[in-house]
């Protein structure tokens, strides 16, 4: 497990972080960007307090992502999250009635 400097636009919601020393990330609306990698944080814009990430990935894999320009990683969406929650299946609890006793 691998941990990051993470930062979350307050309009759009998304979470981003940088994979690598010039990896400019911004968010899906453009009001907040990160960049630095491990090397340096710069922030930019309306973010909210910036937190660590947990990742299960390694220091290398983030680095070829961003090289290789690959974009697995640095962005989470809050329209994918969001996207997931409303297409998982729900199941509904079937509600018995109960019978009044005296």
């Amino acid at each position: 497990m691998f941990k990051v400097n993470a930062i979350q636009c307050l309009k759009c919601r998304d979470v981003i972080f940088s994979r690598a020393r010039h990896d400019y990330r911004s968010c899906s609306c453009g009001k907040t960007a990160i960049d630095g990698g491990f090397d340096y944080t710069r922030l930019i814009g309306s973010y909210s307090e910036p937190v660590k990430l947990a990742l299960i990935v390694t220091k290398k894999q983030l680095y070829d992502d961003w090289n290789n320009r690959t974009d697995k990683y640095g962005k989470i969406e809050m329209k994918e999250i969001t996207n997931k929650l409303n297409n998982a299946k729900i199941k509904k609890v079937k509600r018995t009635s109960r019978k009044r006793i005296g």
